[in-house]
């Protein structure tokens, strides 16, 4: 009964209240010809066929007018205000006051962004939804409130739900009192493409469910899958985000007890990006591992930033015929890689680069607004080198020849996040770096898309990305939330052709007057160098030679691997490299090349044809064989521990 009357009052509500939405943000159906199966595909050739079918761009295309002509129908309808607070939802019956609360009071969220005023109250109503949508803006709790709203508007679901042990977060009672939840009562399951996306879902996902009693869990690689499982079992579930590869992995089992027999929702989080990294046939098998639609009644929530043909042939296996389209991206809005500032400074060798970083860092916090504090993430191609780099900024003096003499930065947040750290190293990192005013976090591509980290004011980049794309989503983790931000990025003179070929029209400004040291001839006597400049390079030097040998040697390997797609000469890059050891890596004698490296410079200068699959192989597989330290030392509670009361915002 208090169903039917939910869904009574969503229905009621959004007659009254969703009509009006501005021209960018008007809901869109696509209209369909024939008729699609919402049943579960039952044979590997059919997954085939719905992700990759030749007639997808035709579809498309149709559908894309399907759109227009809809959308010029229901702009006459057009009449009343959209809801812009949250508050509203509640007032009008269309979301549990708790959910509310916990959004408002808790999260201090009142005012909805663009893409939940639009796409929360159309997900209420039950159908699938389509949504393109940018990250940062707002997105998780578009898909979290009706996924949720829907959850509890299940009578059965509530009376089991609540469990005020667990609201309390008395672990001695998990488990033990959960008034028969099981690991079979899963309701909903959102998929994201990494691992610190799930888990960033799944943090925000318990704070808006911490006056519900609904159970949130995560499954995720990179953590012991006997623990999560274990947790699964005893607490229960109702909420299930995970990365593909781990859900196919428990839902595939048949002897660990985790089911989903009255799955109702199922959501896609960046759809584009996970078919982008070969993610389609474990989406396709988790579905076949779903109850099938005609049994269990499920909605289907998409959320992308593009919407490739692989996106649309999911939607076509996965969405009802009636699903909703809806546009958050205005036609005519710039893109972030077109608006933010950028800037490039190229090196004269790689032994400047680490001291050009510290100067550009050092220039960007001393011209930081008062109310807007420098806040930054350092984009580096290798996980070995992400770690250096960390590791030297972290060991920085004010003054060189004093160790008891301060950090120069004591004020600024230090972290560094990549594959090499384990699960719960990263999500420690990522939640330093949110709540603090100030920091740095020294990053590879784990954090490039998706992840929202708040209030960033600069972007800055060492090294050429891989490509075009890696470039744009790393920028565009400033300037969100209509912040502006701005760009920087860093490379040897020799990488100039690379670079300017996939960042074609992207208005990227030449800088050669803010930084002394990339135009120093490092080799000569500190007596030719200019005062400024020396001090940066002393600094650095002091803080590189405080770090391990070996340490410094194979991150030298690993900066020279990334240097193979982005130079074109490898002799080029032997030259480059060799001084960098000796001047920058501050090493006493040229690390040996491995077998794996030499492979791969042979083969980059011997076939252009084959060198850019061979050297982007060479690349990814280096990385993957990274494995992190058992130790990792100040960063988990010694130095970074004893600066939070500087830089923490509470």
């Amino acid at each position: 009964m208090l169903g039917a009357f939910r869904r009574y009052g969503v229905t009621h509500a959004l007659r009254a209240s969703t009509r009006t939405l501005s021209a960018r943000s008007t809901p869109q159906r696509f209209q369909w010809a024939s008729s699609v199966s919402t049943s579960s595909s039952s044979s590997s050739s059919y997954v085939a066929k719905s992700l990759y079918h030749p007639s997808a761009a035709r579809f498309f295309s149709s559908t894309e007018a399907a759109v227009q002509n809809d959308t010029l129908e229901q702009g006459q309808e057009q009449k009343n205000e959209p809801l812009v607070k949250f508050q509203d939802l509640a007032a009008k019956g269309l979301v549990d006051p708790a959910v509310i609360n916990s959004i408002t009071q808790k999260m201090r969220i009142e005012t909805m962004t663009d893409v939940q005023s639009l796409t929360i109250p159309a997900s209420l109503t039950g159908v699938d939804v389509l949504a393109q949508a940018k990250t940062g803006t707002g997105k998780t709790l578009a898909f979290l409130v009706p996924v949720i709203q829907r959850i509890l508007s299940d009578p059965t679901v509530e009376k089991s739900a609540y469990n005020h042990h667990f609201q309390k977060g008395n672990r001695r009672f998990r488990g033990q009192y959960n008034n028969g939840i099981s690991a079979a009562d899963i309701r909903a399951i959102i998929i994201s493409p990494t691992r610190e996306l799930a888990e960033q879902i799944a943090a925000e996902a318990r704070r808006v469910c911490a006056n519900t009693g609904l159970v949130v869990q995560t499954a995720v690689g990179g953590t012991q899958r006997r623990s999560g499982l274990q947790q699964i079992q005893n607490e229960g579930c109702h909420i299930l985000v995970g990365t593909p590869g781990r859900l196919k992995d428990l839902l595939s089992d048949q002897y660990n007890g985790i089911e989903a027999p009255k799955l109702s929702c199922l959501v896609l989080d960046e759809a584009d990006r996970l078919l982008d990294d070969g993610f389609a046939p474990d989406l396709m098998e988790i579905q076949d591992l779903l109850p099938k639609r005609t049994q269990v009644d499920r909605q289907v929530l998409m959320f992308s930033a593009t919407l490739p043909r692989e996106v649309m042939g999911m939607v076509r296996s996965t969405m009802k015929p009636n699903f909703q389209f809806l546009k958050t991206v205005r036609d005519d809005e710039t893109p972030t890689h077109l608006s933010v500032p950028q800037k490039a400074v190229f090196l004269r060798g790689y032994e400047h680069a680490f001291p050009a970083l510290l100067e550009l860092v050092k220039n960007l916090i001393q011209n930081a607004p008062a109310d807007r504090p420098f806040k930054a993430i350092v984009y580096i191609n290798a996980n070995k080198l992400t770690n250096l780099i960390y590791e030297a900024f972290d060991r920085l003096l004010s003054d060189p020849e004093n160790p008891l003499s301060a950090h120069p930065f004591p004020n600024v947040y230090l972290g560094e996040i990549h594959s090499r750290l384990t699960q719960k190293q990263r999500t420690q990192v990522t939640q330093w770096f949110r709540r603090c005013k100030s920091g740095i976090l020294f990053s590879s591509d784990v954090t490039a898309r998706g992840m929202d980290f708040p209030a960033v004011t600069h972007v800055i980049q060492l090294g050429t990305p891989q490509d075009r794309e890696k470039y744009i989503h790393r920028l565009g983790r400033t300037a969100r939330a209509n912040q502006t931000g701005e760009g920087w990025i860093i490379l040897h003179e020799a990488e100039t052709r690379t670079f300017r070929q996939f960042t074609h029209k992207i208005p990227i400004e030449k800088d050669d007057t803010s930084l002394t040291v990339p135009s120093m001839d490092l080799a000569a006597p500190d007596s030719e160098l200019p005062k400024e400049a020396l001090t940066h390079i002393k600094q650095m030097q002091a803080a590189m030679k405080g770090i391990p040998s070996n340490t410094r040697a194979e991150a030298w390997q690993s900066h020279m691997s990334t240097l193979v797609r982005a130079i074109p000469h490898k002799g080029e890059i032997v030259r480059i490299m060799t001084d960098a050891a000796t001047h920058g890596y501050y090493l006493n004698k040229i690390p040996a090349l491995s077998n794996h490296m030499g492979q791969a410079l042979s083969s980059f200068s011997n076939n252009r044809s084959s060198r850019s699959n061979r050297r982007t192989s060479s690349y990814k597989s280096n990385d993957r064989a990274y494995r992190p330290r058992e130790q990792r030392g100040r960063r988990f509670g010694g130095q970074d521990s004893r600066r939070r009361n500087d830089y923490e915002e509470y």
